[in-house]
Formats: C-alpha cells, structure tokens, sequence
C-alpha cells in the first residue's frame, strides 16, 4: 500500500511536473479555482441513487471528489482510497465534505457499479473543455494536440485484457480534452477518427504515431482545417520517397536558425 501523503503536501509526478498547467494545490482549504470547478463537476453527475428512500448518508458528489483526491495522490485500489480519506479526514471536513464520515468499501464498490459511465465521460468533457478554453485564450491557433493510446492498468475487462484507451492531449494546457476506447478484437485505427470527431482541430496542430498514417485520419484532420505531424515508417517505401522528393522541391513557410 502507497504511503498516504497529507492533502497539503505536493505531489510531484515527475521531472517535467512543474511544466504542467493542472497541479496539486498546497492548501485545499483556500477557494482555488480548480478545486471548485471539480466540486462542480462532481455535483453534476446525476446520482443514480433513490435519494427520496432509504438511507443515503453520503453526497455523490464527495465520493466522487474522494476517488479524484485519493487517485491523484497515487491510490488506486477502494481500501486505499478509505485510507486516504481517514487519514486527511479533518482536512475535508473543513472544506465542506464527508460531514457523515468516511464512507465504506461496499458504498465505493456500489457508486464505481452504478453510476452511468457515459453520463460522467460527458460531464468530464465539459468540465476540460471549459477550463481548458479559459487557460488557453482566445485564439488557441497553433495549440498541439498529442493523440496517442495507452492501456489502462488496474482495470480489466471480461476477457481479461487491459483496456485499450486513446487520448487527446492538449501540450499547451497539459488537459487531456477526450478520451475513445479502443472496441473488442480492434485497435487505435479505429479509435483515431472517433476521437478526432470529439474536438476541435481548426487552427490545431495533431501529432500521432505510425499507426495512424491512414488516409481516413488525415483527411478527417484536413477536412476540419487542421494541421498535422505524423510519423512515417521507413518500410512504406513508395509514400516515404514520394515525401522525401516532394520536401526537396518545397520552401518552408517557417525556418528557426
């Protein structure tokens, strides 16, 4: 089990942590913009709970931002996240949150099965799409969006594979502004143009690997007036002589000394 760390201690994710725009906040308990926009978002996702009966003693909201809190402070499984909450227990109590204490395993494992997956994709989204147009301005020409795929540890599906997931990575905010699973027996190729159709590309920048050097992406990226940078293989020898040859006979539009 992962040392539980007070909510007022930074947590470093590595050597490029201080590059990124979306950090740990030293002090919760001040209203820093970030931390009300994810109570927001929180408060958002429709509780799939009957709140008129029974005993509910925990907001869905403070459960979910506990999970957002303990995963971001590198606890992943549920008796982690239990953990984590007992141990800055005061901390979120002052901030509004867990007035009814810390709630427990089997109330974690109910909220993670029930709440509706796609209904709190989509209140994501909109969260990072509005914080992210706020941090980038109002222009956001020449923004570079990262696509690539990854799998996701700790989860597994029925088939007992890891799920293939494909982001979209702004690098000028450091906010991931979409995600697109990758289908059973498929792979990213098929994810690619599904993630394209989730964000905005005019004026923007996309850079993805080899695997999605296919005409179906880049006249998706060209069809939205986008530009794009894409990693070509050395063994497609016919489009990589026909690139090679047609850079000679060009000018570029921007050069650096």
């Amino acid at each position: 089990m992962n040392k539980i760390k007070p909510l007022d201690q930074v947590s470093s994710t590595g050597a490029s942590a201080t590059n990124h725009t979306a950090k740990v906040q030293n002090k919760l308990e001040s209203k820093c913009s970030i931390f009300d926009r994810l109570m927001d978002f929180a408060a958002s996702v429709p509780d799939f709970r009957r709140t008129g009966k029974g005993n509910i003693r925990h907001r869905l909201e403070d459960i979910i931002m506990l999970m957002i809190l303990a995963r971001a402070s590198k606890c992943v499984g549920r008796a982690e996240i239990i953990e984590f909450g007992r141990h800055n227990f005061n901390k979120l109590r002052k901030i509004g949150m867990l007035k009814n204490g810390v709630p427990s395993e089997p109330t974690l494992c109910r909220i993670e099965n029930g709440i509706n997956d796609l209904d709190m994709a989509d209140r994501m989204q909109e969260f990072a799409e509005k914080y992210h147009r706020e941090l980038l301005g109002e222009s956001g020409i020449g923004e570079i969006i990262c696509i690539d795929g990854k799998s996701q540890r700790g989860t597994v599906q029925d088939n007992g594979r890891n799920p293939d997931i494909v982001s979209a990575y702004s690098f000028n905010t450091g906010i991931v502004l979409a995600t697109e699973a990758c289908r059973e027996k498929s792979n990213e190729i098929t994810a690619v143009p599904l993630l394209l159709d989730k964000i905005e590309l005019a004026g923007k920048i996309i850079t993805v690997d080899a695997m999605s050097m296919q005409k179906e992406i880049i006249d998706t990226v060209r069809r939205n007036r986008g530009d794009f940078l894409v990693e070509l293989k050395a063994n497609q020898r016919t489009l990589r002589y026909g690139v090679e040859d047609s850079i000679r006979t060009l000018t570029p539009v921007y050069s650096t000394p």
